[in-house]
């Protein structure tokens, strides 16, 4: 059953309850440990984990992925740190840092095309007359969409700074950040403990 519903300013649409009765109950199972085998099938399989609408255009949510998470990482790397400051402090702060945050419209839309859907191959497919006209002849050339840079300038021309906050805060969520924190910790353990060779 297909389930529709607002959340935190978006609207989300979701698959696989038996009912729709709140609109939360998507978002506490996706962060419920009972889901991460369906949630790992769904990223093996390219499955969507639900659809999200901005400014009257449908995106499908992609599943996480390591790629993904790679990806964001890079565009985070990129953003400028900005100290923490309070107070009336804040107003100045954020007219002079905003300009050097076009970035984040890029990480939400990564976030959610995912890596392996931030362009599109379209075909075009034109007609072009010879023979003073009389003779028709069929073209056909494939174009290169790149999804990623009009959702990014959609999301800065359209999201609210809130919703812009609400939005990243729960992709960040369905990333499963704590399992590569995991992998990653484990791995750079295993390399302080392997032992090392004497030169000599």
């Amino acid at each position: 059953m297909w389930c529709n519903g607002w959340h935190n300013g978006f609207w989300f649409r979701w698959y696989g309850f038996d009912s729709c009765h709140g609109n939360d109950k998507y978002f506490e199972q996706m962060n419920n440990p009972d889901t991460i085998e369906s949630r790992v099938a769904d990223a093996i399989l390219e499955n969507k984990i639900a659809e999200i609408e901005i400014n009257g255009t449908k995106y499908d949510i992609a599943p996480p992925t390591v790629a993904t998470l790679i990806l964001v990482s890079q565009i985070v790397s990129r953003l400028p740190v900005v100290e923490r400051v309070t107070g009336a402090a804040v107003v100045n702060s954020v007219l002079h840092n905003a300009k050097d945050f076009n970035a984040l419209g890029e990480l939400a839309a990564v976030m959610i095309l995912g890596a392996k859907n931030l362009t599109e191959k379209r075909e075009i497919v034109t007609y072009k007359r010879t023979w003073f006209g009389l003779r028709k002849i069929k073209e056909i050339r494939e174009e290169i969409i790149d999804r990623k840079s009009i959702l990014a300038n959609e999301i800065l021309q359209s999201l609210s700074p809130t919703a812009l906050y609400n939005l990243i805060i729960k992709r960040f969520n369905d990333l499963d950040i704590g399992s590569f924190f995991v992998i990653t910790t484990s791995l750079s353990e295993a390399n302080l403990l392997k032992p090392t060779k004497e030169v000599g």
